[in-house]
């Protein structure tokens, strides 16, 4: 069997969080340059490959809540939690769905094209950037998920212990076991599309067993509001360095000093500070320490800039840094983001290069590098292709090792020895005699090696690490790491642990139970056909597509590579259609089960020129497939809306046979391609539900340079009326229109609902602007065509983005990055009150994290469904949303 190496462009930009504003991530990137490898056997038509594919999708993302600008200004996000906390609540609990282990391996869901079923990785929780790790307790940060804790011993949980605070989003978590104090650094630094910026640092005493973080414990003021935060590094003289998206800053570890506010030491570009259309002028990425109060900084955007490089200084001070150039085997003009680790006098450094991001390399790794002194001589002790030859998975030629050292870059050195290192990028690599010698100990996937054999239910090869490594810690003779798929541990010592004859590590333990950081974009549900209640799934960062059968003990994991939307047949929860990337859609009939002699699972990839990463695709709400009527048919959104006549009566013969694989195109938003669909809705005609000619449908767009910021434009498209018109959008926010829906009391479809992403930017917009994030929007025919009467229900609703909109009964529920709200969908601007959708603060059990709702869905159960990025699948009982 083979599995070709499929590209995620997924590792996309920084998005302004739930705590919230962003480290602006692509605006002034080309469009061209962010995307990664997808776990998926075989390649999709029209996707960038290698290093260069990578940032499209990061772009996107963040510009939903970026554009048409670069940043947020600090005091954003608290201003809109602020807001959000002003609200009444419903009362109304929430349940956690996704609380059983996500089962990456079953064998019963083994599809030899379509699954990662057999790569070794076991249960998998969501991208782990902040880890630490003590004798007796380990604590790991998810990506928007919070800080869990749990002990060490056998059979300990994880329960979280940051739910009270501003930001679930993390940056770095660093513990101090004589103290037992935790600093927790909020905000992730990894420029990815889906990394948010925080509220700056906290500092949590008696972490092993204290209860949980609370708003006190956050070290100074404002200072560190909506940066990232990629390392906290300690001087070991009193001071505490973060390494942020702006800008380097101290304080002092004195409990005493705790409000003092943090001191800026190093800006290096300070007049773009304060021009947000300059937000990668001042990242720095991490600090090493040398003798006499030495601090080398490496500062640098990942796509490189004219400041990148490396700043020292003789004690840290304000204005004491220099750039300097690094002696030895280090290119100074090419330097990208770096990290270090030191032992002693010995110093290493694993540094990316952006040249090797920009021209769409198979690698962008600079290699790592060892030195005695701060500026060198540095000596490169591996590079591509030695750890490629190490034992890598990665031997495609367009995918190597280090092909994503922008986002996967961690080095640690054992304390007890200071040649025996560990290194992070896709895969985890250890040297025991300072880089003479590499092993890759923990393989991206098991497929390529002999081992693997899908007959037998552990894949045949020793459990991995599931790729994309973020954050190391070493504590007590274990190692420690987290990454896109959670945290693993084996021993750290080289007489304790073992390896096989390739150089991969037999000892892997896996601590993927109950970690629930997983990072969904959608959720769908529908009868499961086994008689016990109702099947759920979804579409995960790095995770494929999840499935949740009724009454089952654990999730398992039918589609590989990254999910995006999904559609679930609501009679039969075992029919899914699952996104990978692109509108590259998967189609399964039985729940993908297979054994791996034999495929579950088909393509009807849409034909689209340009669609999103995570484009949209629905079902024609009260349609008919037109082969058997027994599910509702299709509408996609690319750079056309496409219709699917078919849907679940489709069969892999048909898709065989036609290139378009059962797709129709309806409409082309403009010929360039620049114009992308961002939410989409279509209902079909009552007294013809089989004719698409008679569907209604409206789209909403972003355009321009793929939705950038310059010329960054926004539109919405419809056919109501019987012609494609566009809607005029006068008055509305020049922002990402987010989603889109008709409310479906309304016969004539004649009433939408229209949701804005992004902050409102009222110190862009002018005096006035307000707060706009939610529209009803009024269509009616006029001489010219179609007209649209606005009417702005944004009042009272928090400068927070939307991310979705569902119109159920009476109820207009939104999804924000905060959380979930509700109003009366028939109130006037003059009258409406927006409620938060939970339980009064402090019943947490029963109460949605402080994370980003992605998706809602209003389900046959009677339940509305919030999918999460970054705290798994969440329901309510939407007769208690109100």
């Amino acid at each position: 069997m083979s599995r070709t190496l499929l590209y995620k462009a997924k590792k996309r930009l920084s998005v302004v969080t739930v705590a919230v504003a962003v480290i602006a991530s692509a605006v002034a990137a080309p469009a061209s340059a962010d995307s990664r490898p997808i776990k998926r056997p075989k390649p999709v038509a029209g996707q960038n490959a290698g290093s260069a594919g990578i940032k499209t999708f990061a772009q996107q993302e963040a510009m939903a809540r970026l554009a048409p600008y670069g940043s947020v200004e600090p005091g954003e996000y608290g201003e809109a939690l602020a807001s959000l906390e002003g609200l009444p609540d419903t009362y109304t609990p929430w349940f956690e769905v996704t609380r059983q282990p996500y089962d990456s391996n079953d064998p019963a869901y083994r599809d030899p094209n379509f699954s990662n079923s057999g790569a070794g990785w076991g249960n998998v929780a969501g991208r782990v950037t902040g880890l630490a790790a003590s004798a007796n307790v380990v604590f790991a940060g998810g990506a928007n998920g919070g800080v869990f804790r749990k002990r060490t011993s056998p059979g300990s949980q994880w329960t979280p212990i940051s739910d009270r605070i501003l930001a679930l989003s993390t940056g770095d978590l660093v513990h101090d076991s004589r103290a037992d104090v935790l600093w927790y650094a909020t905000g992730e630094a990894n420029t990815s599309a889906t990394s948010y910026t925080g509220a700056g640092v906290y500092r949590l005493r008696n972490a092993s067993h204290a209860r949980e973080f609370s708003p006190a414990d956050r070290v100074g003021g404002i200072e560190l509001e909506s940066r990232s935060i990629n390392q906290l590094k300690f001087d070991g003289a009193g001071t505490v360095y973060a390494a942020t998206s702006r800008g380097l800053w101290r304080h002092s570890t004195d409990p005493a000093r705790h409000t003092e506010p943090w001191q800026l030491v190093l800006m290096p570009n300070p007049a773009s500070d304060n021009d947000i259309t300059k937000p990668y002028d001042n990242i720095v990425n991490d600090v090493a320490f040398g003798p006499g109060g030495q601090i080398l900084a490496n500062a640098a955007w990942r796509s490189g800039a004219p400041y990148n490089g490396f700043y020292l200084s003789p004690n840290g001070a304000p204005g004491s840094f220099v750039k300097t150039p690094l002696t030895g085997q280090v290119d100074n003009a090419d330097v990208g983001n770096a990290e270090f680790a030191t032992s002693g006098n010995r110093h290493y450094m694993i540094l990316e290069r952006p040249s090797g991001l920009v021209d769409g390399s198979n690698s962008a790794l600079a290699g790592v590098f060892t030195a005695t002194a701060l500026t060198g001589p540095w000596t490169r002790i591996a590079d591509t292709e030695k750890l490629r030859l190490s034992g890598s998975a990665l031997q495609t030629p367009d995918y190597k090792p280090g092909v994503q050292a922008w986002y996967n870059n961690f080095v640690e050195v054992d304390p007890a020895d200071p040649q025996h290192v560990f290194v992070g990028i896709e895969e985890v690599y250890e040297t025991e005699d300072g880089g003479t010698t590499w092993k890759t100990i923990g393989p991206y996937w098991n497929f390529p090696f002999p081992c693997y054999d899908a007959t037998k239910p552990d894949g045949g090869c020793p459990a991995t690490t599931h790729p994309d490594q973020h954050s190391v810690s070493i504590a007590n003779g274990t190692l420690w790491i987290g990454n896109d798929g959670g945290v693993y541990s084996r021993p750290s010592a080289p007489s304790a642990s073992k390896e096989d004859a390739a150089g991969h590590a037999t000892d892997w333990a896996n601590h993927g139970d109950g970690l629930r950081t997983l990072q969904y974009y959608s959720v769908g549900t529908g009868r499961d056909p086994n008689g016990r209640g109702t099947a759920v799934a979804g579409g995960l960062q790095d995770n494929g597509g999840s499935l949740l059968r009724a009454g089952a003990r654990k999730q398992v994991s039918p589609f590989g590579g990254d999910g995006g939307d999904i559609i679930v047949n609501p009679r039969n929860g075992c029919e899914i259609l699952d996104e990978y990337v692109f509108l590259a859609l998967w189609l399964t009939k039985n729940c993908g089960q297979s054994d791996g002699s034999t495929s579950a699972i088909f393509d009807i990839t849409v034909p689209d020129r340009n669609a999103r990463f995570t484009a949209p695709f629905r079902v024609v709400r009260g349609s008919k497939n037109i082969a058997n009527g027994s599910s509702e048919r299709w509408v996609a959104g690319g750079n056309s809306v496409w219709h699917h006549d078919y849907a679940f009566s489709y069969t892999p013969a048909q898709a065989a046979a036609d290139p378009a694989k059962g797709w129709l195109k309806a409409y082309t938003l403009d010929q360039s391609g620049a114009r992308l669909i961002v939410g989409l809705d279509a209902v079909a005609n009552p007294n013809a539900p089989a004719d698409k000619s008679k569907d209604t449908v409206i789209a909403s767009w972003c355009g321009e340079s793929n939705c950038n910021s310059t010329g960054f434009t926004r539109g919405v498209a419809t056919n109501w009326g019987g012609t494609w018109t566009e809607l005029d959008m006068t008055g509305l926010p020049n922002r990402y229109p987010n989603a889109v829906t008709f409310d479906p009391s309304d016969r004539t479809n004649s009433t939408v609902y229209l949701v804005f992403n992004g902050f409102n930017r009222r110190f862009i917009e002018g005096p006035g602007a307000g707060v706009k994030h939610v529209y009803r929007g009024k269509l009616s025919k006029s001489p010219a065509g179609v007209a649209v009467a606005w009417e702005d229900l944004s009042v009272g609703f928090p400068d927070v983005p939307a991310t979705d909109v569902v119109v159920h009964g009476g109820k207009l529920i939104v999804g924000t990055d905060l959380g979930v709200l509700v109003a009366d969908k028939n109130a006037t601007p003059q009258t409406i009150r927006w409620r938060k959708v939970g339980l009064s603060r402090g019943i947490h059990a029963f109460d949605l994290p402080l994370t980003s709702v992605y998706d809602l869905h209003a389900s046959h159960d009677g339940n509305l469904y919030a999918a999460t990025h970054g705290r798994g699948i969440w329901k309510a009982p939407l007769a208690l949303v109100h």
